[in-house]
């Protein structure tokens, strides 16, 4: 007898919640018997489908509308307005792109695809002619809309409602335990799952596979809500029972499992959701992330402008504030870290008001060593990172000192530096009081390793520092309290930027993004590639998964011949109290330094850039102790077989021109 009972709980009583297989599929309200006629369904599929038919619907309408007008006489004058129509929306459109004006573009070079379109087959009249028109004219439509609307629909997805719990009639195939919507008849909700969910627009065959999935652990999710789907692959939100045994740190313990439960051949991501019951679930069928992505070059020429560190996953640039805090890079070896440093670096390298001083305790400082050229200096042992250590604190020192004797326009105190030329007019964007300093520590653990008496000079720059104009960017794998300068003040906590690579084990995540951020969300851990990241600060709160671009050797040559600043300092407005300066040493193109007796003939050829210079130049240059053919065409010659120096012509005397590589590249 109970099995002809469907027993509902009222929708206005109170629900008590239930442990069990639970579903949010809908159940179709139709009478039992009835069937639907052709039209009906018909319209119920265009209903339920209008998003996707739209363009369709508008190009038809336009063609249909064109065509009548040829029937009903078109004259030449009318083909001549459709023309100067679409030239008029097409200047328009390319106006709207050479001014960055990304949605009038969009618009105006739609509405002169459908003039146009109209045009023709106003002109043509019903044909193949005017058909084909049509339907590259849709096609064009749909590409740029396809991917609009999955995007729309992806951010406005809303939480599943739920409708009252109610017990399936036995023997139905049907779940014993569903949500079903008020309304619903018996026979609807005893109809078995089939070819009506083909499309599967809510991800039911998802979802109830999560389900089976975690049921076969011993875990039965009370609701499976807010589904999205996205050309990569889907997420859900999971609310599972309370108890230690049912909890998102259990499931996630079991990821590997759960992931062959579902037969997965993607990638499956968990993360605890917004209540300490609930569990982020995202599947990842496609990573848009795998390949390494080329850097485009400097994106900056200021530091007043947000950098362009990377993509994320859904195509966004990952934007980086250079001005705002201090930066803080971590993650395991090989995971990527030099190449979130040469991002940096490059576009360090082109900005006007930026300057760098480098610390890499590397032997031969491999990692920053190829920058050198675009720094102030460069340190790689112990006793010259003290003296970088000494001259950022006398410079920062200098300049609030200078600081304390400005006033601003109502007399109050000046407190903080701004990055700028303090010559450009002062009503100007290029106006301020200097350039702002970057101190780049590669490795900060090895540092305090090989000098740990500069451990306690950390906690004083990362305090003090930013408000002078002072920012550090620093990396290590060890991002520790030790790593950091031991005992006391944890100074990691003065890094408002964080940017983590991939690791090996969660806690290193906490270490580096701070305290329960993994259980957040932020699963460095599941970092796969070299390069990937995420990146937390005020601009970035949420955890995304991202890739760093890839910078070769030879943009690293290129931009930093480029862009050098060996022996640049700022100069105070206004008289302000000087500092010591290190200077860096010249090198060669793998980083070992130049001899005195070869520097000056080194620069004598670098300064000819790509048009590069003969012998014969070189000798009327008058370059100390090198006054003969023989003592400038030898070392000319090593370094053409280095590849440092090549032949880029034949003057009129037949002489060889030489050029230094680089400048070729550059070019």
């Amino acid at each position: 007898m109970t099995s002809t009972i469907r027993a509902e709980i009222a929708e206005n009583s109170p629900q008590t919640a239930v442990q069990g297989r639970v579903t949010s599929r809908p159940v179709k309200a139709e009478t039992a018997g009835q069937t639907p006629s052709t039209i009906s369904r018909l319209g119920t599929w265009c209903t339920r489908r209008r998003y996707e038919i739209a363009p369709a619907g508008a190009h038809a309408t336009i063609t249909g509308l064109a065509w009548a007008q040829h029937l009903a006489g078109v004259t030449p004058g009318v083909g001549v307005a459709y023309t100067l129509g679409t030239l008029a929306l097409g200047s328009a459109t390319g106006w709207a792109l050479q001014k960055g004006h990304a949605k009038l573009a969009v618009g105006t070079g739609t509405a002169a695809a459908a003039v146009a379109e109209a045009g023709i087959n106003a002109v043509v009249g019903p044909g193949a002619t005017g058909l084909v028109t049509t339907a590259v004219a849709a096609i064009g439509s749909y590409t740029l809309y396809w991917p609009w609307l999955l995007d729309r629909r992806r951010k406005l997805a809303p939480a599943a409602a739920p409708g009252p719990l109610a017990v399936a009639p036995a023997g139905t195939g049907a779940p014993a335990l569903a949500v079903v919507n008020p309304g619903t008849s018996s026979a609807a909700l005893a109809a078995p799952e089939g070819p009506a969910l083909a499309d599967d627009p809510a991800g039911t065959r998802d979802t109830q596979n999560l389900r089976d999935a975690l049921a076969a652990l011993g875990i039965a999710p009370l609701a499976v809500d807010n589904y999205t789907a996205d050309a990569n692959g889907w997420s859900a939100l999971v609310t599972l029972p309370a108890g230690r045994s049912t909890s998102p740190a259990t499931v996630k313990a079991q990821r590997e499992q759960l992931s062959n439960n579902m037969g997965l051949s993607g990638r499956l991501r968990l993360s605890t959701g917004p209540s300490g019951n609930q569990l982020l679930v995202k599947v990842d069928l496609h990573d848009a992330l795998a390949d390494p992505i080329p850097w485009p070059g400097p994106s900056i020429t200021t530091v007043k402008e947000p950098m362009s560190l990377g993509i994320f996953e859904d195509g966004e640039e990952i934007l980086l504030d250079l001005m705002k805090d201090h930066i803080l890079i971590g993650g395991a070896t090989d995971a990527g870290k030099s190449g979130v440093e040469n991002a940096i670096l490059g576009n360090l390298a082109a900005c006007s008001d930026a300057l760098v001083l480098g610390i890499d305790m590397k032997p031969g400082a491999l990692e920053l060593g190829p920058w050198e050229s675009t720094m102030m200096t460069l340190a790689e042992d112990a006793d010259q990172a003290a003296e970088v250590f000494s001259t950022v604190k006398a410079e920062m020192i200098r300049r609030g000192k200078y600081l304390s004797t400005l006033t601003g326009p109502n007399g109050e105190r000046v407190r903080k530096w701004i990055a700028g030329d303090p010559e450009a007019p002062a009503d100007s964007a290029e106006w301020g009081h200097g350039p702002f300093w970057y101190l780049v520590i590669d490795e900060l653990a090895e540092l305090f390793r090989q000098a740990p008496d500069l451990a306690k000079e950390l906690p004083t720059l990362n305090q003090v520092a930013r408000a002078m104009g002072i920012r550090l960017i620093v990396a290590t794998q060890s991002p520790s309290a030790n790593a950091f300068g031991g005992r006391g003040t944890d100074a990691r906590q003065q890094y408002g930027t964080r940017i983590g690579l991939g690791v090996n084990e969660p806690i290193t995540t906490n270490l580096i993004l701070g305290p329960g951020a993994h259980g957040a969300g932020w699963t460095l851990d599941d970092l796969d590639k070299p390069g990937k990241l995420m990146i937390s600060n005020k601009m970035h709160k949420q955890p995304r998964e991202g890739r760093c671009y890839w910078i070769s050797d030879a943009q690293i040559l290129a931009t930093a011949r480029l862009h050098p600043k060996t022996g640049m300092r700022p100069t105070p407005p206004n008289g302000g109290p000087g500092g010591r300066f290190l200077k860096s040493v010249p090198a060669y193109p793998d980083g070992t330094r130049i001899p005195d007796n070869r520097v000056e003939l080194w620069q004598a050829i670098d300064r000819r850039g790509a048009s590069g210079v003969t012998i014969n130049g070189l000798l009327a240059d008058g370059l100390t102790g090198l006054n003969t053919r023989t003592a400038i065409s030898d070392p000319v010659q090593t370094w053409k077989a280095r590849g440092w120096v090549v032949e880029v012509g034949v003057a009129e005397d037949r002489s060889k021109i030489f050029a230094v590589a680089s400048h070729l590249k550059a070019a």
